[in-house]
C-alpha cells in the first residue's frame, strides 16, 4: 500500500465541520455582495460625472457665460453674462435679454460685450410709474417714492445706496413720459433732493 492510500484510509474516517462549510459560503456571499455594491457605486459616480459635464457643456454652447447677482429694480437678480448680451428673469417672471451698441466716431458701431452691458447695468437708475400713479425710483438696493417731488417740479436727486451714489435728473414731457440722465458728481448740477 502506498503512502497516498495510507493517508486516504487514515483520514477517511474524519468529517469536516459543518460550521466550516457554512462560514465559507457566508464569506463568498459577502464578497459577491460587496463586489456588486462597489460596481453600483462606481456606476452612480460615473453617471453623475457624465451628466454634470454634459449639462455644463450644453449650458455653454453659445460661448463663455458667467452668472452674477446684480440689483435690478431694487431686487438682487441672477444675471447671466454672455459674449454680447446679458440675460435675467424680471420681477414678473419674464426672461429679459439686453444688448447694446457702442458708437465710436473713428471705428463706427460695434456690439457691446456682456461685461460692458453689465457695468452699465450696475449703476443704472430705473423709474417706474405704478398703476396707482406713483413714481418709484430704483437704484441698487433702494427704492424711493418720488411722486411728491415730481409734483413740486423737483426732478433732480442725489441717490445714496449702501454700495454707491449717483446724481439723477428726470426730464418729463407733456405726455408724462420721462427720460433719465445720470451724473457721477454733484458739480455737474445743483438744487437736488437727497434720497437716502
Amino acid at each position: 500500500m502506498s503512502n497516498k492510500e495510507k493517508y486516504k484510509k487514515a483520514f477517511s474516517v474524519l468529517n469536516s465541520s459543518c460550521d466550516f462549510t457554512l462560514e465559507e459560503k457566508r464569506m463568498n456571499r459577502i464578497k459577491r455582495e460587496n463586489t456588486h455594491r462597489n460596481l453600483l457605486v462606481a456606476a452612480a459616480v460615473m453617471f453623475v460625472v457624465l451628466a454634470g459635464s454634459g449639462t455644463a457643456y450644453a449650458a455653454d454652447i453659445g460661448g463663455i457665460r458667467e452668472t452674477v447677482q446684480m440689483w435690478i429694480h431694487g431686487e438682487q437678480t441672477d444675471v447671466t453674462i454672455n459674449d454680447e448680451s446679458i440675460e435675467y428673469v424680471d420681477g414678473d417672471g419674464n426672461k429679459q435679454v439686453e444688448t447694446g451698441v457702442s458708437v465710436d466716431p473713428e471705428n463706427g458701431e460695434r456690439p457691446l460685450t456682456g461685461e460692458e452691458i453689465a457695468e452699465e447695468k450696475v449703476n443704472e437708475v430705473d423709474v417706474d410709474k405704478t398703476d396707482d400713479g406713483k413714481m418709484i425710483l430704483y437704484f441698487h438696493d433702494k427704492q424711493f417714492d418720488i411722486t411728491d417731488n415730481i409734483a413740486n417740479n423737483n426732478c433732480k436727486f442725489h441717490v445714496v445706496a449702501d454700495d454707491g451714489e449717483i446724481y439723477v435728473e428726470l426730464d418729463i414731457d407733456s405726455n408724462g413720459d420721462f427720460s433719465i440722465t445720470t451724473y457721477p458728481r454733484a458739480e455737474l448740477f445743483t438744487n437736488y433732493v437727497e434720497l437716502k
